[in-house]
């Protein structure tokens, strides 16, 4: 009787354990579900909210190095190891998995109809997968659809979020097989287990909601406020009406620090402005990080005196030098200053003390300005040129005009340089020095020279059968390391002869410190094509770089030939010495700016092997018929 009790006990008991563990892996998903699906939302409220420029990136598919970072940010909060991105018609724009990868196409595959079902109901669709026969995901995973809704609560696009939910799920297998074996025994205690998982999973969700939050309102490399959370403050104060002065601040050749030594020595930077700021600002201020280099801080309840005094203390501790990695790092700041009026919002001042930051910029480095009307008109001016830069760079809007290049001695046309203009939506033009370094800022450097590369080569090709083509590179254009391939395809598309083509460098992209910026000149030179130092004798003029990068053309700069006949004696010589030089290293030597006789005349005697200027020819378009003359002379195309 004993035994058959005990055995009923026993089976009994198994049966409850059974039944038991069904019902708990049933709630177990659901609970992962609702994790899921919760996390998945914060992800989409966190990219429409935090990320800068969303509705760029969904139609692109291409994000920029804040994006990158601020994404990545936030997969390391909420276990997010993949993801997909759909525009709002439900078309694939980006996947990521270890690297961003863009679809231009933006064709999402037909089968899944997930994210034209999320748009439709603005809903979230999650599914909980297992894993474990796959080599690229975790044993459980989660993939959430959740839209991302903009500021005005339509929807932007359609998240595919892939989360990892084995800690998760296996944190509640724990706890409902630790009750489970109690309620087999004790069924009063039946829902004891799903409430405590109800429990767990809220704490989980909780914090990370807690998490997500704070990525959603401050800066993770300095702890500042970032722009979202900064302008709420901002209007609360302005509300208040104890704004006094907004500072716009950034850093002074930040680039070259990160080219030079790496983002781990200009994060240190980063870091270490944000603690001079906050430390130099009163509690009640508002300091933020905007992005990149780019500071702010709104002064409160100052008094006028003592913003200078201020803006003078945050300059001199922040050009101090400091070590970092056994490296002795020196980099200052300057700020433009916007003093508050009443009727100016946010973006009215912000925008006029980034006005003000540029004419500091321009006059000097560690400096600061005040915003004045006149920048008014520079701030439209300049928003004209980047929205023309924009629209021009998308629709392939640029003309490129051709410069004659001529034999030093018997003037005879040998080929062209390739010069790129742009007008305005009224016909006039834009100086080349105003909308190449907005261009650079803008990040469409690179595409628009693979642009100029192809087409000058085509239109060269197309001209003639045997003049050579040169043509200006910028530092952006190195960056990305496919230099050698974007020549390499433009040359092969029209059987172009690589000797033909001549890329004009300037110093300042040798001043780099990047082995793979001399790894793009040898692909360059082993393929056939010349090598020029342009602008010879402007900056630096390191022999050293004649050595190592063994050009095979000097230009001298124009201001040594415009010298010729206003200081012939000092130039003179000067230009005498370059070109012996040039000669001596068995390198061709080209004067550029040549535009009277009297300078021609002296250069052909000196033996100099080309000319360029207007004496020869203005820039201008290859077929005469719409050739147009362009009143300024060329302008390096340089960032």
């Amino acid at each position: 009787m004993v035994r058959f009790i005990v055995t009923t006990v026993l089976i009994t008991s198994m049966a409850v354990f059974l039944v038991i563990s069904a019902l708990s892996d049933r709630r177990m998903n659901q609970a992962v579900m609702h994790h899921a699906a919760t996390v998945g939302e914060y992800w989409g409220r966190y990219m429409s909210s935090h990320i800068s420029d969303i509705e760029t990136l969904l139609a692109t598919g291409v994000p920029t190095e804040d994006q990158i970072k601020s994404i990545g940010d936030m997969r390391a909060v909420a276990n997010v190891f993949r993801f997909k991105l759909f525009d709002d018609q439900g078309r694939l724009v980006l996947i990521s998995d270890d690297e961003f990868v863009a679809n231009p196409q933006g064709v999402a595959p037909e089968a899944d109809p997930d994210p034209r079902m999320v748009l439709e109901t603005m809903k979230p669709i999650v599914s909980v997968n297992d894993g474990t026969l796959k080599p690229d995901r975790p044993d459980i995973y989660a993939e959430a659809y959740v839209p991302i809704i903009g500021a005005d609560g339509a929807p932007l696009g359609v998240a595919e979020v892939y989360l990892d939910e084995t800690e998760t799920r296996a944190y509640f297998v724990d706890s409902f097989n630790g009750f489970g074996i109690i309620v087999a025994g004790l069924s009063a205690f039946l829902f004891l287990a799903p409430a405590l998982g109800f429990i767990v999973q809220k704490e989980r969700a909780l914090r990370t909601q807690k998490q997500i939050e704070y990525l959603a309102r401050f800066d993770t490399l300095t702890g500042l406020m970032n722009r979202a959370e900064f302008k709420r403050r901002f209007d609360a104060a302005l509300a208040e009406g104890s704004l006094s002065a907004v500072l716009y601040i950034d850093a002074d050749r930040f680039k070259s620090i990160n080219d030079t030594y790496g983002h781990g020595v200009g994060d240190e930077f980063l870091s270490r402005l944000g603690r001079i700021l906050s430390a130099n600002t009163a509690a009640d201020d508002l300091v933020a990080r905007f992005g990149g280099d780019e500071f702010v801080v709104a002064l409160r309840n100052i008094n006028p005196d003592m913003i200078l005094t201020r803006i003078h203390k945050i300059l001199t501790l922040s050009a101090e030098t400091f070590t970092v990695r056994e490296r002795v790092i020196a980099c200052s700041v300057s700020i433009g200053v916007s003093l508050f009026e009443e009727g100016k919002d946010f973006d009215e001042l912000t925008a006029e003390a980034d006005a003000a930051l540029y004419a500091a910029k321009s006059g000097g480095r560690n400096q600061y300005a005040f915003y004045g009307e006149k920048m008014g008109s520079e701030i439209r001016h300049r928003n004209m040129i980047e929205a023309r830069v924009k629209v021009a760079t998308e629709n392939e809007e640029f003309t490129i005009v051709y410069q004659p290049l001529v034999d030093g001695q018997t003037h005879e046309v040998l080929g062209y340089e390739a010069l790129l203009r742009l007008k305005a939506d009224d016909g006039t033009a834009i100086p080349p020095m105003e909308f190449i370094p907005l261009a650079e800022e803008m990040g469409y450097v690179e595409r628009l020279g693979s642009w100029t590369i192809a087409k000058a080569i085509r239109d060269i090709s197309e001209f003639d059968g045997s003049s050579c083509v040169a043509i200006n590179l910028s530092v952006a254009q190195f960056r990305s390391g496919t230099l050698p391939d974007v020549v390499r395809e433009a040359l092969e598309a029209v059987d172009f002869a690589p000797e033909r083509l001549e890329v004009e460098i300037t110093e300042s992209l040798l001043l780099i410190d990047d082995p793979s910026i001399s790894y793009q000149i040898d692909m360059l030179r082993e393929m056939g094509v010349k090598i020029a130092m342009d602008d010879f004798g402007t900056k630096y003029s390191s022999l050293g770089y004649l050595w190592k990068y063994r050009f095979d053309r000097l230009k001298i700069d124009r201001s040594f030939i415009s010298g010729l006949t206003e200081n012939p004696e000092r130039t003179l010589e000067i230009v005498e010495s370059v070109i012996m030089l040039g000669k001596r290293l068995g390198m061709q030597v080209t004067a550029e700016g040549v535009e009277t006789q009297a300078q021609s005349a002296i250069l052909t005697e000196l033996g100099c092997d080309v000319l360029q200027g207007f004496l020869f020819g203005r820039p201008e378009a290859l077929d005469p018929a719409d050739a147009t003359e362009i009143a300024v002379p060329k302008v390096v195309q340089q960032a």
